[in-house]
């Protein structure tokens, strides 16, 4: 009987989450972070996004520097089912890659990458989060 309990208890919490809360994790059109490794998604918009590697050569705060540097990151997008690989990049002379990345419907851009480096505070890899929108294309 208690078996049964726990089976009901269990399907009930399953099925009274509300799957906006499960599913939409950020919005279209606004700025959203990712972590590395980290898949966001909207289901709404059948849109998710997993943020692979960023690398970030930006003068560190307290340092002296020839030049400012340049951030690039590398994610996977899925729109609609259709698997997209994107490399963005706040510098797209010195690294071939654009700042946004545009499909026929939406367009992914890189607005930054947090925190700023900084000489007098080191960074951990897994605390830096690309700052991104993915909007809808205006037609």
């Amino acid at each position: 009987m208690r078996y049964l309990l726990i089976l009901f208890l269990s399907v009930s919490l399953f099925f009274s989450c509300d799957d906006k809360y499960d599913c939409e994790r950020f919005d279209a059109g606004k700025e959203f972070g990712i972590a590395i490794n980290e898949t966001l998604q909207n289901c709404p918009k059948n849109i998710s996004i997993t943020l692979l590697d960023i690398q970030d050569s930006r003068c560190p705060a307290g340092g002296q520097c020839i030049w400012e540097g340049m951030i690039v990151i590398e994610a996977a997008l899925k729109i609609d089912g259709n698997d997209l690989g994107l490399q963005l990049s706040t510098n797209q002379i010195r690294s071939g890659f654009p700042d946004e990345f545009s499909t026929s419907e939406y367009t992914v851009k890189l607005i930054d990458v947090t925190p700023y480096p900084d000489l007098n505070n080191i960074n951990k890899p897994e605390d830096k989060r690309a700052i991104l929108v993915i909007s809808k294309r205006s037609t």
